[in-house]
Order: structure tokens, then C-alpha cells, then sequence
């Protein structure tokens, strides 16, 4: 592919294809006349390819070839596989790491990744006992006897590998393993953090950090708009992740869910259980005294107890007539709630950048996959620029570009009214830009949906609004051509330009008048 060359004016956006995940490559015009290229995340779902010969590592050539091999800047919305995983990818021939020819000028983090940030600090030290857990969970699982594609694992095992990066869990018990053999004088929590700190999508940031000269970039809402280095006059809002517990709590947009990010007393009673051995550790409906545990009736020596056991409830670790009866794992169950959990919470520490064009204040949304509290935190959003006030309901109404919230699911994009009191999707594109608008949906619809457990990504209704809105501009990943709708005009829609690839679609915000 030749190089991708800035627009004499605004923002060329080329959304890569490779399957379900995000990868924006983004290119502007410096003072000097050169390209400014800024990269917002690189990854995707394992096999969730849309054409299987378009691999993440073909992508980061392209990245290469298009930029001369140099990023300005690498923006990571959040730690999850399909955001961050292809950062960690190696050639397959030299098993090198592919973005190793690509120069990092700075790299943009969510404040959530600061390490002098105390509540920073609280919020990755919660994660880990929640992913512990969920590691001990699978640990006792396969002891119990549940094959890797039981119910009971299924969902969990896919999930970990979501949150970790790696292609199964079966990876990170086994560094978890190998790290309680090499350091067998640690707490069995100290020893799961470590084998926390070693898997992909850790291993992704850290490969970054170790790729720039200085620190990284720590984006919060409460600071001054932020400038592209050497560009001039485009700037940069941070409209979260927001610094309240309780909005990053809320991840469902119909009502306040109420789980919390801290290890509530479900995560303290399943990460007390599997690092600690089994369930008698977890919290007993029944006092300890009502009851005897199967350990003292293998220990027992009067043969009809056990003889009476066997018959009534069966033999540990056998299938037999009787197996209904054991609720020896029965408690495990709480792990799939758990990750599932895990997974919207990450979400909802999304960065999410809105990028401002100086002549005509044309707006470019990137949201990650920022759910209901991170949508809701931005209304309250207000900076004073060149002595005017500018609020976070103003930059949304001048939003042209919407990368769409995770994948179009149902919980990462707001419905609502102009009036409500709280950003949604009719806030985006108002008055004067509403002609304007385009979305991007990065998402693989036959593969989410052909899960164990389907996905629709993006959901329907979302999807026919964000068309309606657009007036048929939606980028989706995995449709190669944005069909002309049947009530919009040959001359409207030929000005829609656009570059429509296997590999990429390329679209440009012009900051000039239409």
C-alpha cells in the first residue's frame, strides 16, 4: 500500500478490518508541512479474523508502510485483548515483535494507567484479586473434573482469555504455576500477581512504554485540552474515564446496576475459596455444625457412612446416577457473573478523546468501549478556552466522526433526547453538523454471533439509528461496501467520499466548508 498522505486540511481516518477489534490509524498536517499519524489501538478477538488473510500482522505493515514507519503518537483506550493485543504480536517468520521497526514518539494512556495516581493504584489492585478469582475458579474447575468445553468453563475460559490477551487460559495458569514454583516463599496472592504482570495485554503496554523516549501521556477530564505534538490549533478533550467510583460502577444503561469495582464480598468469598483451597473457605448457608465435609467421610473409618454417601450423593470425581446431588462446585458458577462483570468494568475505563478541528470546530468521537457511567460523567464536563467556556454538550453537537462504542453493543451507546440531561447519541451531530455525520463500527457480526453464547454486535436497533442518523455513512468492519440508501439522492451520496479496501476503509474530515 502507498503512503497515506495527510489532507491539506482536517482528518484522515483509516479504520483497519482486521476482525473483531479496533485499529484507527489517523493522519493530519503538521506546521511544517509534514504528516502528524496518530495510532488508537491495535488489536482483535482471537480468530475473529473477517477475512483470514488479512492477519493483525499484515495490518501493522500497512501501519509501517503508511506512516514511513513512524507514529506520533499510540493512544490505548483499555487493557483488553481486541484494543490492545496486536501491540504484542510477532512476525511469524523472525518471531520478532511486528511493531518493532515502527519509531513511538509518545504514548497516551487513560489516568487510569498512572502510577503515582493513588486511585489508579486502588483500582488495579481490585482487578487483580478479581482476576485471581477467576484464575482459581478455572484451577478448581479442572480438578473437579470439568473438561475445557463444559458449560461451566466455556464462557469463563473465553473471558479470561479476553481479559489476559492469551489464546486460552490454560497460558496463564500455567505462568501462574511456574511463578508459585519459582517463588514458593510468596503469599499465593503475591505469587498470582506476579503471573498477572506477565500476560499480553500487560506485556502490550509495557512493550510500549519501553518504546518512547519519555513517559507516557496520563489523559484525564479534569485537565486542559491537550495538543497534537507539532500540529497547530487541533485540540484534544479527555471526556473520561471518569474519576467517581460510582459512575464507573454504572455499566448498563437501563438502571443503575449495582456491582462494584472493589472486591465486594461475592469476589472476597470466591478469591478467599480458590486461593485458599475449596469452598469450605467460601460463606456456608449452614453453620459448619449441621454438616460434614467429604474429607471426613473419606477419612472416616465406619463403613456405612461411606457406604451411605456413596449410594446417596456418588463418589467424588465419577459420574454416576447419583452426581445430581453434589454441590461441591455448585459456588464456581459465581465465576462466570464475575467475569462477566470484569469485562464490562474494563470497558467502562475506556479513554475517550474527542478531537477538535480549529477552523470549523468539527469533532472526531473515539469512545473505546466506554459504557453508561463514562457516558454520563460527561455532561458535568466543562473547560474555559481562550476565555470562553466550552462544555462537553458543545463538543458533542459538533461530533461528525463516531467510532462506535464496543462494537455496537447495547450497553456502550446511550439512547436518548436532545433535552435529556445526559450524552447520548442524539447530542452527537446537531444543527449545523448534523449533515455531516459518519460512524465507525468496527466490529465481525457472522463471528459474534456464531459464539457459544451470540453476541449481536452491533445490535440491531443501534445500528439502524446510527444508519438513519448518517443517513447510510456507517462504516461496519466486516460489509465491504457501504450501500447507497434507497431515499438519499445519486448527487448527495457522491459526495460521500470514501476508500474502500480488503484490508481498510479510509475516510476524511475536512476542516474547511463543505
Amino acid at each position: 500500500m502507498p503512503r497515506m498522505e495527510a489532507p491539506e486540511s482536517g482528518v484522515t481516518v483509516r479504520m483497519y478490518r482486521q476482525g473483531h477489534g479496533d485499529c484507527f490509524l489517523l493522519a493530519t498536517r503538521k506546521m511544517d508541512g509534514s504528516a502528524f499519524y496518530m495510532l488508537i489501538d491495535c488489536g482483535l478477538w482471537t480468530n475473529s479474523e473477517i477475512k483470514p488473510e488479512q492477519t493483525i500482522d499484515k495490518v501493522i505493515a500497512d501501519i509501517g508502510e503508511a506512516t514511513g514507519n513512524r507514529l506520533d503518537v499510540v493512544l490505548v483506550t483499555h487493557e483488553h485483548m481486541d484494543h490492545v493485543n496486536g501491540f504484542a504480536a510477532k512476525d511469524p517468520t523472525t518471531r520478532r515483535p511486528c511493531f518493532d521497526p515502527i519509531e513511538i514518539g509518545e504514548l497516551w494512556l487513560a489516568w487510569t494507567e498512572g502510577d503515582d495516581d493513588a486511585f489508579a493504584n486502588s483500582l488495579r489492585e481490585r482487578f487483580h484479586d478479581t482476576l485471581l478469582a477467576l484464575m482459581g475458579a478455572d484451577e478448581r474447575l479442572d480438578r473437579a473434573g470439568f473438561g475445557i468445553h463444559s458449560p461451566n468453563r466455556t464462557m469463563l475460559r473465553d473471558l479470561l482469555s479476553f481479559e489476559t490477551g492469551e489464546d486460552a487460559a490454560d497460558g496463564l495458569r500455567e505462568r501462574f504455576r511456574e511463578v508459585k514454583r519459582r517463588h514458593p516463599a510468596l503469599s499465593t496472592r503475591r505469587q498470582g500477581a506476579l503471573a498477572i504482570e506477565g500476560i499480553t495485554n500487560k506485556r502490550a503496554i509495557k512493550y510500549l512504554r519501553e518504546r518512547i523516549a519519555g513517559d507516557p501521556v496520563f489523559l484525564r477530564p479534569d485537565h486542559d485540552p491537550y495538543g497534537l505534538p507539532g500540529v497547530e490549533g487541533v485540540r484534544v478533550y479527555a471526556l473520561g474515564p471518569p474519576r467517581d467510583v460510582e459512575l464507573l460502577l454504572s455499566l448498563e444503561p437501563q438502571g443503575e446496576e449495582e456491582f462494584r469495582l472493589s472486591a465486594d464480598g461475592a469476589t472476597l468469598s470466591l478469591l478467599a475459596a480458590t486461593v485458599d483451597g475449596g469452598p469450605e473457605n467460601a460463606s456456608r448457608s449452614f453453620d459448619p455444625r449441621f454438616g460434614i465435609s467429604r474429607k471426613d467421610v473419606e477419612r472416616s473409618q465406619d463403613a456405612f457412612l461411606k457406604a451411605f454417601f456413596a449410594d446417596h450423593y456418588g463418589i467424588k470425581g465419577k459420574r454416576g446416577p447419583e452426581v445430581w446431588r453434589q454441590i461441591d462446585n455448585d459456588w464456581l458458577e459465581s465465576a462466570e457473573t464475575l467475569a462477566l462483570r470484569l469485562n464490562d468494568e474494563v470497558n467502562n475505563t475506556s479513554l475517550v478523546i474527542a478531537i477538535e478541528l480549529p477552523a470549523t470546530g468539527k469533532v472526531l468521537l473515539f469512545t473505546g468501549d466506554a459504557q453508561r457511567g463514562n457516558w454520563i460523567s460527561w455532561a458535568a464536563l466543562k473547560w474555559t478556552v481562550d476565555g470562553r467556556i466550552i462544555t462537553a454538550r458543545d463538543i458533542l453537537g459538533r461530533t461528525v466522526l463516531y467510532k462506535v462504542g464496543h462494537h455496537g453493543s447495547h450497553n456502550a451507546t446511550l439512547d436518548g433526547s436532545v433535552g435529556a440531561d445526559y450524552a447520548n447519541l442524539s447530542w452527537l451531530a446537531s444543527n449545523a453538523f448534523q449533515d455531516e455525520f459518519v460512524a465507525m463500527i468496527p466490529a465481525n457480526t457472522p463471528w459474534a454471533a456464531h459464539k457459544d453464547k451470540p453476541w449481536e454486535h452491533p445490535l440491531r436497533f443501534i445500528e439502524d439509528r446510527l444508519l438513519q442518523k448518517a443517513r447510510g455513512r456507517v462504516f461496519r468492519g466486516d460489509v465491504d461496501h457501504i450501500a447507497k440508501p434507497g431515499d438519499i439522492s445519486a448527487a448527495e451520496w457522491q459526495k460521500f467520499k470514501r476508500i474502500e479496501t480488503d484490508l481498510f476503509f479510509e475516510y476524511t474530515v475536512a476542516d474547511s466548508p463543505a
